[in-house]
C-alpha cells in the first residue's frame, strides 16, 4: 500500500470514529444497559485500546498476543463484544438479537427476543446462518452449498456459523486450532466421514499462506522489473488472477469442498508464479537426479561385475 493510500485510510477511519460510530451508537439502549451490567477497569480499557488500534491494521489479538488476558478479563457477553470487531464497526447487539435497541424500557427494547434455545430466536442455532447472512451474504450462499448446511437444514447435529465463529467475540480461527475443531466431529469414533478432514483443511490453509508468500514474490519482482524498464503488463494480468483467488478465499472456505478449495488455489500458485516468470524472476532450479534407465543399467552392471568376481573365486 503506498503512502497516500495509507494517509487516506487512517483519515478515513478517524473521520469515521469521530463523527459517524458516535452518532450510530450514541441512542442504542443495549450498551446504554448492559454496559452499567459490568464493570470495565482501566486494565481492561487498556487492553481493548490496544486491540481496537491492531484490529485497524487487521491484526487479531483474538489469538494473538493478548488472547489469554483478554480471555481471563472478558466475563460477560457486552465485555466480550467490546473486543470483537463487530464492536469496532457499530454492529451492536439487536442486531443480531432483534429488539427495540431505541427503547430505555426493559420490556419493550426485549420484544421479540427469544432465548437461544428457543427455535424462534434468530441466533437459534439452525437460524444462526441466515442472522449472520443478513451482512455476510457471500459467506452464507457458500455455507449453503456446503455438507454441513445440509445436514443442519436436517435437524442433524451440525456446525454453524458460531461453531468456528465464538458468539460475542467473532474471531477468526488461526491455523492452529482447526484441527481440534473438526476432530470433534471428523474422528473415528463418530465415523463422520471424512475422518481425515482435520489434517486436510490444515493441509489446504497452509497453502493458502503458500499463495500469500508467492503473490508478495511476484509483487516484488514486478517492482523490480519496472525499476529496470521492463514490460511487466502480462506480469500484472497475471498477478491479478492470483490475487484475485487469494481474495475470495474466505468467503469460498464456507463452502467446505476442500478439493475444489484446493485446486482454486493451485491456480492462484500457478498465476503467481507465472507472472514472476514474466516479470524476469530467476527461480532457482531443483537438482536434477538419475533417471531410472540410469539407474537400473547402473544396478545391472553392479550384478554383472559382482558374478563375475564370484565365480573366478570359485
Amino acid at each position: 500500500m503506498t503512502f497516500r493510500k495509507t494517509v487516506i485510510l487512517i483519515c478515513s477511519l478517524l473521520i469515521f470514529a469521530m463523527f459517524i460510530l458516535p452518532e450510530a451508537l450514541a441512542e442504542n439502549s443495549c450498551l446504554d444497559c448492559h454496559e452499567k451490567l459490568t464493570v470495565f477497569n482501566e486494565t481492561e480499557k487498556l487492553f481493548n485500546d490496544i486491540r481496537v488500534k491492531h484490529m485497524t491494521r487487521d491484526v487479531s489479538c483474538s489469538v494473538e498476543c493478548h488472547a489469554n488476558t483478554l480471555d481471563k478479563i472478558a466475563k460477560s457477553n457486552y465485555e466480550q463484544w467490546t473486543k470483537s470487531k463487530h464492536a469496532l464497526l457499530g454492529v451492536t447487539c439487536d442486531k443480531c438479537h432483534g429488539g427495540d435497541a431505541g427503547s430505555g424500557v426493559k420490556e419493550t427494547a426485549h420484544t421479540g427476543i427469544y432465548r437461544s434455545s428457543d427455535a424462534r430466536s434468530s441466533v437459534y442455532y439452525r437460524n444462526v446462518p441466515e442472522t449472520c447472512g443478513k451482512c455476510h451474504a457471500d459467506e452464507l450462499k457458500n455455507f449453503k452449498n456446503s455438507a454441513h448446511f445440509q445436514k443442519l437444514e436436517a435437524l442433524k447435529q451440525a456446525p454453524t456459523c458460531n461453531t468456528c465463529h465464538v458468539s460475542h467475540e467473532f474471531n477468526i480461527l488461526d491455523i492452529k486450532e482447526f484441527h481440534g475443531l473438526c476432530n470433534n466431529c471428523h474422528n473415528s469414533e463418530m465415523r463422520i466421514a471424512p475422518s481425515d478432514a482435520p489434517d486436510k483443511a490444515i493441509l489446504a490453509l497452509q497453502n493458502a499462506d503458500k499463495l500469500k508468500s508467492e503473490i508478495k514474490k511476484a509483487q516484488d519482482a514486478i517492482t523490480q522489473a519496472k525499476k529496470e524498464g521492463l514490460d511487466v503488463s502480462v506480469a500484472r494480468d497475471e498477478l491479478s488472477k492470483a490475487e484475485s483467488i487469494r481474495d475470495n478465499l474466505p468467503v469460498i472456505w464456507h463452502s467446505f469442498d476442500l478439493p475444489s478449495f484446493e485446486k482454486l488455489i493451485t491456480d492462484g500458485l500457478n498465476a503467481a508464479r507465472q507472472s514472476q516468470k514474466e516479470a524476469g524472476m530467476q527461480t532457482a532450479e531443483a537438482p536434477s537426479t538419475p533417471g531410472f534407465g540410469i539407474i537400473l543399467s547402473l544396478a545391472g552392471f553392479s550384478i554383472i561385475y559382482v558374478s563375475i568376481i564370484y565365480s573366478r573365486r570359485k
